[in-house]
């Protein structure tokens, strides 16, 4: 049995309020009362009580205990859990909402790839945790009406059964309608590689549990946005092109990790959907598992450069975006510094000026088409070149100064858009 936590002072007898014996009630009845009154002194507990149960599951399971394997929202999702059961003992209008929530972490494991008997070993835990608990905090706060917890037992365990089998269910259903073999099993450990887990031997035993060289040519790419989820019906696991992908859903998106053998980052932007609602990155290749920590951190880099949904960025064609973004700091310095002048003219003219400039590059430094873009003669935009060379004190004749005012302003749109 845990420690419980003195918590702030005990209130004088006359001053706290316990659960009273009437003689016309049964013992059933009386239990309920204490019950309830044990919850309500464990509920502004909860915070270090979810501490101490993590603690024990950690302890108790190996899955749980391994930081790499365990869910990223574990904390989170034992305290909601814990949370719910809590509540559901002092307000009869939230009985269900335990059950719910098993419900929802059970088809949500089994999507994970968590094994069905990790999942119940943390129900089994956390039941035990939670009885414990109140069973000590009744012997604290009203030990002569500790007796009734013997009668309070059916309904925590009841409560407790009641969430776990809803959880099984949950899972197998689930797991029924999931693709057989498609390496959802796989994920906690493709998660452990994402996340930079760079331990030579542990990263070569989890290259033989995924059936991956430990060496090879990979990339990854990373989608983020509203849609930017696959139906837990699909495969996570398959081979289009050539290149075996690999679907790896993310706290903040879905990552995919390609084994490319013969194939390129082109190959594998050309496989990956995009639409409205999604943005993507494309990591350059790698050379090994070890490395895919790196490989996503890239990926985001190159994802961070979109501007605007339906793109899919490789990052070797914004290298100097990723650059910025590597030191956004730095690269308002420079903005700045090339383009500070432009930036303290009125908002019309600032405006105009670069957004000539922008055309004017991606025009290749055609003034014909830059103005075709801007609706404007090509005139007009040699006036605003020439306005916006005398601002800054850099010739477009020059190279040096056109590489200058490129990366200028592209460090102005891309720290502008983290900004927003």
């Amino acid at each position: 049995m845990n420690q419980i936590e003195s918590g702030p002072p005990v209130p004088p007898p006359h001053l706290t309020h316990r659960p009273s014996l009437l003689p016309d009630e049964s013992p059933k009845e009386d239990a309920r009362r204490v019950l309830r009154h044990a919850a309500e002194l464990l509920r502004p507990r909860l915070p270090s009580f979810v501490e101490s149960a993590l603690s024990e599951l950690r302890n108790a399971s190996s899955y749980y205990g391994n930081p790499l394997l365990a869910p990223a929202d574990l904390r989170e999702s034992v305290h909601t859990a814990m949370e719910c059961f809590v509540g559901g003992m002092i307000e009869p209008r939230r009985t269900s909402e335990s059950g719910e929530y098993a419900w929802l972490i059970g088809g949500r494991r089994a999507e994970e790839g968590v094994p069905l008997q990790a999942l119940l070993h943390g129900y089994r835990v956390g039941g035990t945790e939670i009885w414990d608990t109140l069973v000590a905090l009744v012997m604290q706060d009203c030990p002569d009406q500790g007796h009734l917890m013997a009668f309070a037992a059916n309904d925590v365990w009841g409560r407790a059964d009641r969430d776990t089998a809803l959880a099984i269910e949950a899972y197998r259903r689930a797991s029924a309608g999931l693709p057989e073999d498609d390496g959802r099993k796989q994920l906690p450990l493709l998660k452990v590689l994402l996340r930079g887990y760079t331990e030579e031997t542990r990263v070569s035993a989890i290259a033989v549990a995924l059936g991956l060289p430990l060496r090879a040519r990979y990339a990854v790419a990373l989608l983020r946005g509203a849609a930017a989820e696959r139906p837990a019906t699909e495969p996570t696991r398959e081979v289009r092109d050539g290149m075996e992908l690999h679907w790896c859903p993310q706290e903040d998106g879905l990552a995919v990790v390609a084994r490319l053998d013969e194939g390129s980052v082109e190959d594998l932007a050309s496989v990956i959907p995009t639409g409205p609602g999604v943005r993507g990155g494309i990591s350059t290749v790698v050379s090994g598992l070890m490395e895919l920590g790196r490989a996503r951190e890239l990926a985001e880099l190159a994802l961070n450069t979109c501007v605007a949904d339906g793109e899919l960025v490789r990052l070797a064609d914004r290298l100097p975006g990723a650059f910025v973004l590597s030191r956004p700091d730095l690269a308002q310095d420079f903005a700045l510094h090339v383009l500070g002048p432009v930036f303290e003219a009125e908002a019309g003219e600032r405006d105009d000026l670069l957004a000539t400039l922008t055309a004017w590059l991606d025009c290749h430094g055609s003034t014909e088409e830059a103005g075709k873009r801007l609706f404007c003669h090509r005139n007009t935009v040699l006036n605003r070149l020439r306005r916006l060379e005398r601002l800054t004190g850099r010739l477009l004749s020059r190279p040096r100064d056109v590489v200058d005012l490129s990366f200028a302003l592209e460090s102005h749109r891309l720290t502008r858009t983290q900004d927003a």
